[in-house]
């Protein structure tokens, strides 16, 4: 098989394993929302799980891979298997002594944590909160040294463990759920635990991953060598850097904690929202990363601007797409997800407002992954950590300034309009350093794919209010919900699609099997 066929299928085996891992998570919200809804309870618990949850993001879906691939790559260029294996084995090792350390601080001074995340919380909660907090905070530990072993066969372009992790925690989870409810248990303590046995699991799945594909890594005494230092001054920058989405999503907890509910319900829209992100922005951007870190593939600009410009427009054209979706069906999509058991009409309402701010940001979400890529794959971390410093400042001041009279909404859109800056200001500086920049015929064919969307959402609004207004279909039931949601869905894919066809931004043979693998290609 030849490498086009190669990057298209790990692609789309990333992809289809996000999307059952989604589908599972899904059946864990589904659960969650049955049992706990947007109560006090469901608040605390959602709080102590983003706190290792947080973490999960920020290294699962950027910091360490973004920090050792390049650094890695450079070193098995140079042909030196021996040097790249005690590279490895150090930065284990460095990575686990810094993770137990900072497990024993989390858990000794975790009620000081919960009580400046949510000063808005009563005492009881903030106990609660810390309580259970703890008991997932090894959690840590454990995908943080599964995100190590997954950037290094990320590196060997081995994507499909990493992808299927994630299918492990929301399985537990899910697992966790029934087995306290069929047994009259705690609900938020099972779940807690059940979180951390996961990340147990997750750890000795990859690992034994690793030991099969013969993947070594040479652990002896750690030496602070220059490709060790390298590694942790990329890092840190990363960690702000290519995480300052989820990063700009805790500081809006820290303020949504003083509205009853608003956590829950931002909860629940951030997952609605991060369906397209999970499932093929981020895999997108991690082939991305492991072909612009190639060295020979750095000496050839024309094969790394077309690489660039594809994924854009993959990227861009998902993103699109997906905003026709949450912009026009937010209400229904939320309705049939969760409205039953503890979660009401109000909670409806108040996620699906939360999801149309969210979705506003959607697109720029992606250019931030994308854009990052680009300096991490030259390791150059100074200048996103700079911009997502400054997106991080700009988040806290538009929820000032929109809390008050928005509540929980304003905590959404602060994030979509700071995320947007971040976008802008990343494509300035890329710009300046030469890195990449829009060429005419690419910023013409996104001009032309905008075009489309402000088209497409028309067509389909006019369609569901048309079908709604004439009672076309019948929605007494969940399952006429569910097919008056399917049939808005055919129709907004295929007048998406139809419309980029009369644009001239695809063609029917763009659709065949050797056009999708040249995507991942440059070609």
């Amino acid at each position: 098989m030849n490498k086009k066929s190669n990057l298209f299928k790990a692609f789309s085996l990333m992809s289809l394993f996000t999307l059952f891992s989604r589908v599972l998570g899904y059946i864990r919200d589904f659960f969650f929302a049955f049992l706990l809804g947007a109560t006090p309870l469901a608040d605390s618990f959602l709080l102590a799980f983003r706190i290792p949850n947080f973490f999960r993001r920020l290294f699962a879906e950027g910091a360490i891979n973004n920090a050792f691939i390049p650094i890695y790559l450079s070193i098995e260029n140079k042909k030196n298997n021996i040097q790249s294996q005690q590279f490895s084995g150090s930065l284990f090792i460095f990575l686990i002594l810094a993770l137990i350390v900072v497990c024993v601080l989390g858990e000794l001074f975790m009620l000081d944590l919960v009580k400046i995340l949510a000063p808005g919380f009563t005492e009881k909660m903030q106990i609660k909160t810390a309580y259970l907090a703890s008991i997932m905070f090894p959690y840590l530990l454990f995908i943080s040294a599964s995100s190590f072993l997954g950037a290094i066969l990320n590196a060997k372009k081995r994507f499909l463990m990493w992808a299927f992790l994630p299918i492990i925690l929301n399985l537990f989870m899910v697992l966790g759920m029934l087995l306290a409810f069929y047994n009259s248990l705690d609900i938020t303590k099972v779940l807690a635990f059940s979180v951390t046995i996961a990340g147990f699991f997750q750890f000795i799945f990859i690992f034994l991953r690793i030991r099969f594909l013969k993947i070594r890594f040479i652990m002896t005494r750690p030496k602070i060598s220059k490709n060790v230092k390298s590694f942790f001054k990329l890092l840190f920058p990363n960690l702000l850097a290519g995480g300052v989405v989820q990063i700009n999503q805790l500081v809006g907890v820290i303020f949504a904690a003083s509205i009853p509910g608003a956590i829950s319900w931002l909860y629940y829209a951030d997952r609605i929202v991060q369906l397209p992100l999970g499932i093929f922005i981020i895999s997108i951007s991690t082939i991305l990363l492991t072909n612009l870190s190639i060295p020979k593939h750095q000496k050839n600009p024309n094969n790394i601007n077309n690489q660039i410009e594809k994924s854009i427009e993959i990227m861009l054209g998902i993103s699109l797409l997906s905003c026709i979706g949450l912009l026009i069906l937010s209400e229904l999509i939320v309705d049939i997800l969760f409205r039953r058991g503890q979660f009401g009409y109000g909670d409806v309402k108040a996620t699906s407002d939360a999801i149309l701010m969210y979705a506003l940001g959607l697109p720029a979400f992606g250019f931030i992954k994308i854009f990052s890529t680009i300096f991490f794959s030259r390791q150059d971390t100074k200048t996103p950590f700079r911009v997502s410093f400054f997106s991080m400042l700009l988040n806290v001041i538009a929820i000032f300034l929109l809390i008050k009279d928005l509540g929980h909404v304003g905590i959404a859109l602060a994030l979509s309009i700071s995320s947007w800056m971040n976008a802008i200001i990343l494509y300035i500086f890329i710009y300046l350093k030469g890195y990449w920049k829009f060429k005419f015929l690419f910023l013409k064919k996104t001009i032309k794919l905008l075009i489309v969307f402000i088209v497409s959402i028309n067509v389909v609004d006019a369609l569901e209010y048309f079908i709604i207004y004439f009672d076309l279909v019948d929605t007494s039931t969940l399952f006429k919900k569910v097919l008056l949601l399917s049939y808005l869905i055919i129709i907004s894919i295929t007048t998406f699609i139809l419309f980029c066809i009369i644009f001239r931004i695809l063609s029917i043979k763009d659709l065949n099997r050797n056009k999708l693998n040249n995507l991942f290609r440059g070609n």
